[in-house]
């Protein structure tokens, strides 16, 4: 099965949504650009790149996507808190599984892609941007760079 960088970026949001699982919360994940607003936390999916490497020779029959994967949105209290930090290890336990590969769900069924791959980078930056001396709000921006590697359509 072939699919195109738009395809796919959907597909990895889906696979996601299918994954990201608790039992005190629901967080949406959505694809960027999007009108979504929602109070509280979402993960947000944005392709930063898409490209066919050139060399070696080999890999030319893969493309590779570059996402970001955030987490983010208003904490605006202990739930709101709680909720963040459960998606946050949802996907940390979600990126930790072994030969990750992008799945396709097509008519109910659910798809290994094949030659495909999944791979992730965690920001360095704190996630939680707050002032210790205020009760106010805190914002959640918890960033992973995602490389997604597909075939592509060629031989």
């Amino acid at each position: 099965m072939r699919l195109n960088s738009f395809e796919a970026i959907n597909a990895f949001a889906k696979q996601l949504e299918r994954n990201i699982i608790s039992d005190s919360f629901h967080t949406k994940v959505v694809v960027t650009p999007s009108s979504v607003n929602e109070v509280g936390v979402v993960i947000k999916i944005s392709l930063l790149k898409t490209y066919v490497q050139t060399q070696p020779p080999a890999v030319r029959s893969s493309r590779t996507l570059r996402i970001r994967v955030s987490v983010c949105g208003s904490a605006t209290s202990h739930t709101g808190l709680r909720q963040a930090v459960e998606a946050i290890e949802a996907l940390d336990e979600f990126f930790m599984r072994d030969s990750l590969r992008l799945e396709v769900d097509k008519d109910d069924v659910i798809k290994l892609i094949p030659n495909s791959r999944i791979i992730q980078t965690i920001s360095e930056e704190d996630s939680f941007i707050d002032s210790p001396d205020s009760i106010a709000v805190q914002d959640v921006q918890d960033d992973r760079i995602v490389i997604i590697t597909i075939p592509t359509g060629g031989d």
